[in-house]
């Protein structure tokens, strides 16, 4: 059940079959007696391309293309260089030598093509192409160690707050490897921390590109990374500061997620006293409910009773949910005024005269 499920799986087996009847066909166009032959033939071939498919899915596709590049430059140089060579040397009928030449040179010349171009694969570099393919328009945002380590872009990229198109360096890949090999205990759970991101990051960011090229002559990743964003005219991901300050020096634009966390910190600490308007009931008992003036829902301990009116508040926790923030506080006389009234009401220590005066404030 699950190969007839696997589309590619049947799809294979309809070219064998197919293959192999058409070689039976073949066959018996010539001769009747051919057809069982041709038919083993064909069947052959079939499984020979099959075989051939499968295994592109073990070499890159990288590879497979610039082996096709090789053999198709090695082929063109084979077209021009066979003519040259003496039919004679090969065979005695011209016509003959002449085949042959040209067939010996496209099998010398192919191999060579396709053997040069995967020993050197590593000069070359898609990268570039897939970058332009992927989204002409949109600037490149480079990731750097430190920012892949650290995490926190996974949540930006999660929230769609990062755009563009996402390049890791491989000689940043290599970095993280490096690190997650460290004989220190720390290292060794940083790098190993960085490359779980980065699966993480590849399912957020299907448009993640490996830049292939390196830069032999920079020792230094942080020069490198500056190099490869005034090649594309990108931008630097990272949460170095140092490295932030020598790539604007080089007029490179850099994204520090850090000096992002520092505009995003809350507008209010905990400890920090300020007036609040309460305007209306929380949901727990004696809670007021206040608000600051960007919307931010303020939770007044011992505030039901001062609604409709304007009380000193101290701050006392900040709390951060996915709708916003909520910020929790206390009337900064909470310890001698209704607050204690009404602890004191509750163990039966409060006069009729203060529960009388009390009872305005609760109708309010």
């Amino acid at each position: 059940m699950n190969f007839i499920r696997n589309p590619v799986a049947v799809a294979r087996l309809f070219f064998v079959l197919i293959t192999t009847l058409v070689g039976y066909w073949l066959g018996r166009g010539y001769t009747p007696s051919l057809g069982n032959q041709f038919a083993a033939v064909a069947l052959l071939v079939a499984i020979v391309f099959v075989v051939f498919e499968v295994a592109t899915n073990i070499v890159s596709s990288k590879k497979i293309l610039l082996a096709s590049l090789g053999m198709l430059v090695g082929l063109v140089m084979a077209w021009f260089i066979y003519p040259t060579i003496p039919p004679k040397i090969l065979s005695d009928d011209v016509a003959d030598g002449q085949l042959k030449a040209r067939i010996l040179c496209n099998l010398l010349f192919g191999y060579f093509g396709i053997i040069l171009a995967l020993k050197h694969d590593h000069r070359i570099s898609f990268s570039r192409l897939n970058f332009i393919l992927a989204s002409p328009g949109e600037t490149a945002k480079i990731l750097d160690t430190s920012v892949i380590i650290d995490g926190r872009i996974k949540d930006l990229l999660a929230t769609n707050f990062l755009s563009g198109n996402l390049l890791l360096p491989e000689f940043v890949l290599d970095e993280l490897h490096r690190i997650a090999d460290s004989a220190d205990g720390k290292k060794r759970a940083r790098g190993r921390r960085g490359l779980h991101i980065l699966d993480e990051i590849r399912e957020l960011a299907p448009r993640l590109a490996i830049w292939e090229k390196d830069y032999p002559d920079l020792k230094d990743v942080d020069h490198k990374l500056i190099s490869l964003a005034k090649e594309l005219g990108g931008e630097i991901l990272t949460n170095d500061y140092n490295l932030q300050k020598v790539a604007q020096l080089h007029n490179v634009r850099v994204l520090n997620i850090n000096e992002l966390a520092n505009v995003l910190k809350p507008s209010v600490f905990v400890g920090e006293e300020m007036n609040i308007y309460v305007a209306r009931e929380g949901k727990e008992p004696h809670q007021g409910v206040g608000y600051l003036e960007d919307g931010t829902m303020v939770v007044i301990e011992e505030g039901r009773s001062r609604i409709g009116t304007e009380v000193d508040v101290v701050v006392t926790s900040i709390l951060q949910t996915p709708a916003g923030r909520m910020v929790f506080a206390r009337a900064a006389d909470a310890g001698t005024d209704s607050g204690e009234v009404q602890r004191a009401a509750g163990r039966g220590e409060v006069s009729g005269q203060q529960q009388g005066q009390r009872r305005p404030r609760e109708r309010v």
